[in-house]
C-alpha cells in the first residue's frame, strides 16, 4: 500500500454529489459530504430534509480522484 507522497499510486480523493436540483456538492471526506448535503437539504429542500439519512447521502455521492 502506498503512503502519502511515496509515488504515482498516491491519490487524493474527494466526494461529489449532484443533487437532482442541479447543484453539485463537494467535500474532502465522507463526514463532510454528509454535513454539506444535510445543510443543502435544509436550505434548498426543507420538505425533504427528514427523508434522507447518512447512508442515503453516501450511496448517492461519488468518491473521485481529486484533479
Amino acid at each position: 500500500m502506498s503512503t502519502r507522497g511515496s509515488g504515482p499510486l498516491d491519490l487524493a480523493f474527494h466526494h461529489v454529489l449532484t443533487c437532482p436540483c442541479g447543484d453539485t456538492l463537494t467535500a474532502a471526506t465522507e463526514d463532510e459530504i454528509v454535513e454539506v448535503s444535510f445543510a443543502h437539504l435544509r436550505e434548498r429542500h426543507p420538505e425533504l430534509a427528514g427523508d434522507y439519512g447518512r447512508e442515503h447521502i453516501l450511496a448517492m455521492a461519488q468518491r473521485l480522484v481529486r484533479p
